[in-house]
């Protein structure tokens, strides 16, 4: 788990580069939701992560 102190206006991309973890590695939820990488965060929220997984 990660607390991130950001200044409003931070986009969940700009956030997951601050904690190290590659944007194309996870999807970011919000509750139930799959939210964008581009998504503008304005207040405090609680996020998730999922790891996204390939090969054959």
């Amino acid at each position: 788990m990660h607390e991130v102190e950001a200044e409003e206006g931070i986009t969940i991309n700009q956030i997951l580069e601050k904690i190290d973890v590659l944007p194309s590695t996870v999807l970011v939820t919000h509750g139930e939701k799959i939210v964008p990488h581009s998504t503008v965060i304005k207040s405090d929220v609680e996020l998730g992560t999922i790891i996204v997984s390939s090969g054959g």
